[in-house]
């Protein structure tokens, strides 16, 4: 019966959702299904981001053995509570099997599958000797640093199912995310969610929001508009236009 359902889960990942009580939105299951080696999503607050992605790292840490998740964010604080969520989903499955490492960064299994809590506020430094990912998060991706992203690449390049995850509300014109989402990279699956696509918050909820936060800040924040950042002195476009790709000679 449990070999059965750890099949069933690792054909349709969304299983495991179903097996925790949690319904997911159209979105968070074609996530939580996808094998896109490099995957952007642009998503509104409180849509469910943090909950998708507990999903997805559990479902491959229980039918993947020996697999290592990888969850960085801004602050040490954004990844302890992603570990404290998926160990808190993790223990709403019927019959899951104790964890053998369980502390406040990290989550080990049965299997020898990890999860880790990594600090995002050192640029990446501690984290490089890391290796061997199979899934690494990186959560508010557009307020994580370009080195930290730098340092976390790499780590993925010799697992053959290695993926690579930037979830994120906008945070101005610039730094990796940005420009990911922008490239027109074929290689990249990118998922935007629409504000409104979640029945949970109400219309009501959103017209204080826009009151309490200011037009600039409810466009980011809900909207998922990319503004320019409030301390820049010139505008992205302005900025572009002081320069050109047209290369004159010396002596002209």
């Amino acid at each position: 019966m449990l070999m059965a359902r750890d099949i069933a889960r690792a054909l349709d990942p969304a299983l495991l959702a179903v097996d925790a009580g949690i319904a997911l939105d159209d979105w968070q299951a074609e996530f939580v299904r996808s094998d896109a080696p490099q995957t952007a999503m642009l998503i509104p607050r409180q849509h469910g981001k943090t909950e998708a992605a507990t999903i997805k790292s559990l479902s491959v840490a229980t039918t993947e053995p020996d697999s290592l998740i990888l969850i960085a964010s801004p602050a040490q604080r954004l990844s302890d509570e992603f570990v404290r969520r998926s160990r808190k989903t993790y223990g709403r499955l019927a019959d899951a099997p104790c964890l053998i490492g369980d502390a406040a960064r990290r989550i080990e299994f049965e299997n020898g599958s990890r999860i880790l809590a990594c600090p995002g506020d050192n640029d990446g430094d501690t984290l490089r000797g890391l290796a061997n990912v199979r899934l690494a998060i990186i959560d508010e991706a557009s307020r994580c640093s370009d080195e930290l992203i730098t340092a976390i690449r790499p780590m993925l390049a010799t697992n053959p199912r290695a993926q690579l995850v930037y979830l994120s509300t906008p945070a101005g014109k610039r730094g990796a995310f940005y420009e990911t989402w922008f490239a027109n990279d074929p290689d990249w699956h990118r998922i935007r969610v629409e504000l409104g696509s979640c029945d949970r918050i109400t219309p009501e909820f959103l017209e204080r929001e826009r009151k309490n936060l200011g037009e600039t800040k409810f466009r980011q924040e809900y909207l998922c508009e990319f503004l320019d950042t409030e301390d820049a002195a010139f505008g992205a476009d302005i900025i572009d236009a002081m320069f050109t790709n047209e290369v004159r000679p010396l002596w002209a």
